[in-house]
């Protein structure tokens, strides 16, 4: 690969984005954190109310779970947040406040795997090693004609062997950063901009028409839909809300809600555990997609007259505004 062009074309053509102003590992970990299947676009005002927020490691790990899932509320895939928290408790029970500056040590941290590991030592420690993402691994196999279905671990594990060797020869604090932007902004998924591209003389797809050939992707099986009947209760003039403990929106405080076709097997299901209701209001149907599945959401107003769902809460209207809602349920009431 012709690293000078590319690292050159990087330092004429970057994006100057928040996150790049500072070599803080903190700042670049927050980043990579938020940054995990999410647009950038949608993670920079985060990324800034954050960082005024929780300005170190220190100010981070004193914070509650509740109270950090707030913060994030509306970025999704919250059991990150929660992996977040612990690796900074540890990172100041452990390394005295200080971000560690080893693989082994940041690896050791919850929620930092091998990508994320290598993105924070490339890029705020200038260590070569390699951080292989969706761009990298679109770039590289287009680049390089590299065959074989990147949902197959062995491939890109391939791939990442190919990108230490890579970075071994460049700065990898501007490698890493200039080959996820390569992807981001000209070797885009679809339509890709060759014709900007400053490795395009030596691109095997490019050369062979082929661009749009790589990298090979399997397709992921349909998305699995579920159905609820979902429920804006109240108990004596409060909520009752329910905390989620499954990976899916951990952490995230939900309506209750029951999987259930229609709302009678609901109820039903209700009146087995002594819980009966009143329904007030039909409020209709409301959609949710997740990456992996979508939620089908039939949404009825009611009084509880006896008994309670289990695992639920009560939360005056004050309370509520203070909880960190998952975004499923926010749409409910928008």
């Amino acid at each position: 690969m012709e690293i000078e062009k590319l690292e050159s074309w990087y330092n004429k053509n970057r994006r100057e984005l928040p996150f790049r102003l500072f070599k803080d590992p903190y700042r670049i970990w927050v980043s990579e954190i938020m940054l995990q299947q999410t647009q950038v676009d949608t993670v920079l005002p985060y990324y800034d109310r954050f960082l005024k927020v929780y300005p170190s490691v220190v100010e981070l790990a004193q914070t509650s779970e509740e109270t950090l899932h707030k913060m994030v509320e509306g970025l999704g895939y919250y059991r990150r947040f929660g992996n977040m928290l612990l690796a900074a408790r540890e990172i100041v029970e452990k390394h005295g406040g200080k971000f560690p500056n080893t693989y082994d040590e940041i690896r050791a941290l919850p929620g930092i795997g091998k990508y994320t590991a290598g993105a924070i030592l490339s890029i705020a420690y200038n260590q070569p090693y390699s951080a292989l993402d969706g761009n990298v691994i679109r770039v590289l196999s287009r680049y390089l004609g590299i065959q074989g279905d990147m949902r197959q671990e062995k491939n890109r594990k391939h791939l990442d062997t190919i990108n230490q060797s890579l970075i071994e020869k460049a700065h990898p604090e501007i490698y890493t950063q200039a080959v996820m932007e390569l992807g981001a902004l000209v070797c885009k998924p679809t339509k890709p901009f060759c014709a900007e591209c400053p490795l395009r003389e030596t691109c095997f797809a490019f050369a062979h028409q082929a661009v749009e050939d790589y990298p090979e992707i399997s397709k992921t099986k349909a998305k699995r839909i579920l159905h609820f009947v979902t429920f804006i209760l109240r108990k004596d003039g409060q909520l009752l809300l329910k905390k989620r403990e499954e990976n899916l929106l951990k952490g995230m405080y939900l309506y209750p809600q029951l999987e259930a076709d229609h709302l009678e097997e609901a109820l039903n299901a209700m009146e087995r555990t002594g819980v009966r209701l009143s329904i007030s209001r039909h409020r209709g149907i409301v959609k949710h997609v997740f990456s992996h599945q979508t939620w089908v959401m039939d949404v009825y107003e009611a009084e509880v007259l006896k008994g309670m769902p289990e695992g639920c809460i009560l939360v005056s209207d004050q309370a509520f505004e203070k909880l960190p809602m998952a975004v499923a349920h926010k749409k409910i009431v928008m």
